[in-house]
C-alpha cells in the first residue's frame, strides 16, 4: 500500500497495457506503476509512476530484480508480461512479502498450456473442444511427414502453417506455399525454402505443422468467479472492427475449458473456424491484448483481477446481466508523453 492506495505493478507489457491501466484508475483505491526496458514507453504516459528495467538480464535474474522492486515499491498486484515463467516460479517469494502475482500456482499446468501440442492433445483426450490435427516436430523427416499429412488430410489446395512449439504473439508463425503458388503475406515462405533452411540447421526447435486457418480468430476473454464464469468473446470482423457475441457454443466451450483447467485470474482462449466446427487454438494464461474491448459490455478484467487478489465481493450475477452482442470499432488517436 501506498498513502491507503492499493499499489498494482504493470512490468514491460504491450502497448494495449495503457487502456488496462485506464480501466483501474477508474477506482480511486489504485495506485499505478509501470515499468519498460526503455525510458520512453507509451502505457507508461497512463500511470503514476515510471521507471526503467534493467537489460541483459536472464530469467533467473529479472524474478530476483522484481522481487526487490516490489519489496522497495510496498507493490500489492504485479502483472507480469516480461519474463513471466521466470517470474511464476518464485511466486511463492512474492507472496511471502505480500505481492500478489495475477498468474496461475500450478507450474504443470502452466507448462501444458504453454505448449500448443501438450495443450491441444489436453482439449482432445479431456473432449473440451475440437483441435486441428497437429503434430510437433524436431526433425527434417517429421516436418516432411507432417506437411504431406496435413495436406492429405485436408486437401492438396489446403495451406499448411508452422510455429514453435511455445511461442507468444505469433512471432514464429510462417505460412508454407506451395514453390507454384503466389506468395501473398509477408510471413509466407515456400515449402522448399523452409525445408532447405531446416537441412542447415545443427539442431531443430520444437515445432508445430498444422493446416493454416484462414478465417478470423475468436478470442474468449475469461474469468472465474465464485458466482460463475464471466466469459466475453471476441470475433475479429476485420483490422477495425470486432463483434462482442455470446454465442451458446463460445460460452459452452469457455464452461468446459474452465472446469478442467483451474485458472483463477484473468485468461484467454483461442479459437479459429476450421470445416464448419469452431477448433482450439490456444490459451493464453494472463490478461490478452484486447480483452479491455469487454469494457463495452461493462466487464471490467483488470478490475476483476485486483478484485480477486484484494478478495473483493465480485457480483457476478449483475455484471452477466449486462452481456449483450455488440459491435466495437478501433480508432486512431495520440496521448502526451511524460
Amino acid at each position: 500500500m501506498k498513502n491507503g492506495k492499493r499499489v498494482i505493478w504493470f512490468n514491460h507489457w504491450f502497448s494495449q497495457a495503457y487502456n488496462f491501466i485506464e480501466l483501474l484508475k477508474r477506482d480511486e483505491r489504485n495506485f499505478i506503476i509501470a515499468s519498460a526496458k526503455k525510458p520512453d514507453f507509451v502505457f507508461g504516459a497512463s500511470a503514476d509512476e515510471r521507471y526503467v528495467e534493467p537489460n541483459g538480464v536472464n530469467g533467473e535474474e529479472y524474478a530476483a530484480w522484481a522481487l526487490g522492486f516490489c519489496r522497495e515499491h510496498s507493490v500489492d498486484v504485479f502483472f507480469p508480461k516480461r519474463w513471466r515463467a521466470a517470474v511464476i516460479s518464485h511466486i511463492s517469494e512474492f507472496e511471502a512479502i505480500g505481492t500478489h502475482v495475477t498468474a496461475d500456482h500450478d507450474t504443470e499446468q502452466n507448462d501444458m498450456l504453454d505448449s500448443k501440442m501438450k495443450s491441444c492433445i489436453f482439449m482432445r483426450e479431456n473432449g473440451l473442444c475440437p483441435t486441428p490435427y497437429m503434430e510437433r516436430i524436431t526433425t527434417v523427416e517429421g516436418f516432411e511427414q507432417a506437411y504431406a499429412a496435413v495436406k492429405e488430410r485436408y486437401g492438396k489446395d489446403h495451406k499448411v502453417c508452422i510455429k514453435a512449439d511455445r511461442d507468444e504473439g505469433g512471432i514464429t508463425y510462417r505460412r508454407l506455399y506451395d514453390d507454384d503458388a503466389p506468395k501473398s503475406m509477408p510471413e509466407d515462405i515456400s515449402y522448399e525454402a523452409y525445408l532447405a533452411d531446416l537441412k542447415k540447421r545443427s539442431r531443430i526447435y520444437p515445432t508445430v505443422v498444422m493446416p493454416y486457418l484462414s478465417e478470423p480468430e475468436i478470442s474468449i476473454d475469461c474469468m472465474r468467479t465464485d458466482g460463475g464464469l464471466i466469459a466475453v468473446p471476441r470475433c475479429k470482423l476485420d483490422a477495425h472492427i470486432t463483434s462482442l457475441r455470446f454465442d451458446k457454443e463460445f460460452i459452452s466451450i469457455a464452461e468446459r475449458i474452465s472446469e478442467k483447467v483451474r485458472i483463477d485470474y484473468p485468461y484467454n482462449i483461442q479459437l479459429r473456424p476450421l470445416n464448419g466446427e469452431h477448433v482450439f487454438m490456444e490459451i493464453n494464461t494472463r490478461m490478452a491484448g484486447g480483452c479491455y474491448k469487454a469494457d463495452a459490455v461493462g466487464v471490467n478484467f483488470p478490475q476483476l483481477a485486483v478484485s480477486y487478489a484484494f478478495g473483493d465481493s465480485i457480483d457476478t450475477d449483475a455484471i452477466k446481466s449486462g452481456l449483450h452482442d455488440v459491435r466495437v470499432g478501433d480508432v486512431a488517436g495520440f496521448i502526451v508523453m511524460p
